[in-house]
């Protein structure tokens, strides 16, 4: 069940500029900065993740960083009217399903200690 628009209302309010011919810089860091990206089949499961989000948006990786707890990307929008944020909503969400199904499918307690159960608001 969803009440009025609320569901989106925890997320950060980012305004998102874009000046055809020029690259994006995006930094983005794993749920309470924890230190997720150590394992080498989930960095190759977001590098994937990456790779269909910027076929589907027609946005370039020029550029990226996986860092344990952090990703620094460098892009370049193809389109004169990019959307930055679907861009990274391809990138985030099925990379999250995916890992959710991995830990899931081990028992792991990481699936309850990275579960949010309830948003702020």
């Amino acid at each position: 069940m969803r009440f009025k628009n609320t569901e989106m209302e925890h997320r950060k309010k980012l305004k998102h500029f874009h000046e055809p011919g020029h690259l994006h810089e995006f930094t983005f860091s794993c749920y309470q900065q924890r230190q997720l990206l150590v394992d080498e089949t989930w960095c190759e499961k977001l590098a994937r993740s990456l790779d269909a989000a910027g076929k589907a948006e027609h946005i370039d990786l020029v550029a990226f960083v996986f860092m344990p707890e952090h990703i620094h990307l460098l892009t370049y929008p193809r389109t004169a009217t990019p959307d930055l944020g679907k861009y990274l909503a391809l990138i985030k969400q099925p990379f999250s399903k995916q890992i959710k199904e991995l830990l899931i499918a081990k028992e792991s307690d990481l699936v309850r200690e990275l579960s949010v159960l309830e948003r702020p608001g």
